[in-house]
């Protein structure tokens, strides 16, 4: 086997299962390389994808009734609108095509997986990485975040925010940055683990004292202070400056990670509902619930002592008709702002004119985050431009939304090109989305009855799916002590309530991590697999890490979750999510009674 070439060992890996290539990469450094070859895993991914199923019922149907087949062949072969006068000439080339069922097998098989192919020309996916973010196991690693200084163990402290810092090199190390509710900021080491270094692995790097962004030093005062306003996007991290920059109600602080010092705090007329993701080449964005402002940390603040606007002038804000932004993204080949919130439509702001308004895009839905996609899913592959992916709510129910961006920034006008836009508001969630990212080859979303869902980059085709509440442990604070639990005045405890669908994912962020599948001589430090993880904040103030491996219930590291659900049957699979959903209902019905029992008691109407 050492003496035949690379070709033919990538040839005859193909015809081995998932499970045997990955035991050849035990064998050696060369064969490490081998089996995590970018073609053969791609086709690994192919054969376990709904496209490929849909395909082999499609040929086992036509294979039952050959009448049937005769007619589809039948149908195929009518003249449509788009045929040419060349299609309609030659017939005999599409009737020879059919007669052989083995090159129409071939046809039908290479036509499904150009259709399935998730990348896009000059994309560097690595597809053994796809196959286990798609069939491995799926565990959740809960960051454990600083004990409060009391000796109260039903006091836990919270995360109100969450945003990564990273050198932006794939080697380099990766950090957690998020304030507590008592006003403190933490840093947490979250550096993939390598075959030289064992990672971060989620501990705390430094920790600021409590009540740097709140000037209490009452931790109840803080408490009430940080967790006010509720806003998501509340917490923007710049690598290049390392500074970070923290909305507490209507004040903008901004931190020095390296020394978690106050640099400075400027307040704004309302209070502060979301800020922009900034990488050093864009201006930090920040949305108040009536306006929107471009903050340079260059400008001081300085209070004024004449008279003016309450939002300061005309021309350094822009203000909305309707209140409400929830999520502002920087789409950098255009130079343009996106704004997005509790109105129906999302607004595109020139960043070099602003606060000029190039455009508006009229959803009909509620978006509650926005990603971008560097590519163009609705347009040719041959085409420019990018996708701007949303989470949204539509009368009630969860919205995919995925909207084709021009290269061109000017939306306004009638010479501008058209935005294409593909909704999902059937079969994306029943319940309100959350947020909305890219992972890998697929989209990952959440939504408000705390499932994960992963699905192709068509928008519709599921890839796999996952309750956050089966991996919430018993303990919140995670203190392997033994706690008390509280109960209600029903006499649930709170471990039944918290197990009963209760956390919400409110905000995913992926951590980017090196690519596996080149070959690195032995010694040099090589990256474990998979190094791209998911960071969750949940709507409880935890933060998690999803990753892909093995699980303690002793399943294989990789297994066919497509399989798996064929097997359980799309009905029972129905029948599970209409359960879930009903205990979701009797849930928020059972909290709603529990308040008004609170309420009346406090009424004294109640002994």
């Amino acid at each position: 086997m050492d003496q035949l070439p690379d070709e033919v060992i990538l040839n005859l890996l193909q015809f081995l299962e998932a499970r045997e290539v990955v035991a050849v990469q035990r064998l050696s450094s060369r064969y490490l390389a081998l089996g995590r070859d970018n073609v053969v895993w791609k086709l690994e991914c192919f054969n376990h994808s709904r496209a490929e199923a849909q395909l082999r019922r499609e040929q086992l149907f036509a294979a039952q009734d050959s009448r049937l087949t005769e007619l589809r062949n039948a149908v195929s072969a009518l003249p449509t609108p788009r045929s040419n006068d060349e299609d309609l000439d030659s017939p005999t080339i599409t009737d020879g095509r059919q007669s052989d069922p083995a090159a129409t097998e071939r046809q039908q098989w290479q036509r499904a997986r150009a259709n399935w192919e998730p990348g896009y020309p000059g994309e560097r996916i690595d597809y053994y990485e796809e196959f286990v973010q798609r069939h491995a196991d799926i565990n959740v690693d809960w960051i454990r975040l600083p004990k409060p200084q009391t000796n109260d163990k039903e006091t836990l402290r919270e995360a109100t925010g969450v945003a990564l810092l990273n050198d932006g090199f794939d080697s380099g190390p990766v950090h957690v940055v998020a304030p507590l509710d008592d006003g403190s900021v933490c840093i947490f080491d979250n550096t993939p683990r390598s075959t030289l270094e064992p990672g971060g692995g989620g501990r705390l790097f430094s920790r600021s004292k409590p009540g740097l962004l709140t000037g209490r030093d009452d931790p109840n005062e803080s408490h009430a202070i940080m967790t006010e306003t509720g806003a998501v996007e509340c917490v923007s991290v710049n690598p290049s400056t390392q500074k970070g920059s923290f909305a507490v109600q209507n004040t903008l602080h901004e931190v020095d990670l390296n020394t978690l010092r106050l640099i400075s705090s400027k307040p704004y007329p309302f209070r502060v509902t979301a800020l922009s993701s900034t990488s050093g080449f864009e201006p930090l964005a920040v949305g108040t619930n009536h306006t929107i402002h471009l903050h340079d940390s260059r400008d001081p603040y300085r209070p004024s002592e004449t008279a003016q606007l309450i939002a300061g002038p005309t021309s350094q804000h822009a203000t909305l008709s309707q209140p409400g932004p929830l999520a502002l993204l920087h789409h950098p080949q255009s130079n343009t702002l996106w704004t997005a919130g509790r109105f129906t439509s999302l607004l595109n702001y020139d960043v070099r004119r602003f606060p000029r308004l190039l455009g508006t895009l009229h959803s009909g839905a509620r978006v509650a985050s926005l990603s971008l996609l560097p590519y163009p899913l609705l347009s040719p592959r041959s085409a420019t431009g990018s996708t701007l992916v949303a989470a949204a709510a539509y009368k009630g129910k969860g919205s995919l939304e995925l909207l084709d961006l021009p290269s061109r920034p000017t939306l306004a006008g009638p010479d501008s090109e058209k935005v294409k836009i593909y909704q999902n508001r059937q079969t994306a969630s029943a319940s309100k989305l959350l947020s909305a990212v890219p992972h890998g080859g697929r989209f990952v979303f959440s939504d408000g009855d705390g499932n994960l869902k992963w699905v192709e980059r068509d928008g519709r085709t599921e890839v796999r799916r996952c309750d956050i509440n089966d991996f919430i442990p018993q303990s919140p604070s995670h203190d392997p002590s033994p706690r008390a639990p509280r109960a209600d005045i029903f006499g649930r405890q709170a471990d039944d309530l918290n197990a009963a669908n209760g956390t919400v994912v409110q905000k995913i962020l992926p951590v980017h991590g090196p690519s596996t599948s080149s070959f690195l001589p032995s010694g040099v430090d090589r990256p474990d697999v998979p190094t791209q993880s998911l960071l969750l904040w949940t709507g409880d103030g935890e933060l998690g890490v999803l990753k892909f491996s093995g699980s303690k219930g002793g399943k294989d590291a990789f297994y066919d979750a497509l399989e798996d659900q064929e097997q359980v049957g799309g009905e029972e699979l129905a029948r599970r999510d209409a359960e879930r959903q009903f205990s979701a209902r009797m849930r928020r019905a059972l909290e709603r009674s529990a308040e008004e029992v609170r309420f009346v008691r406090g009424l004294g109407m109640v002994g």
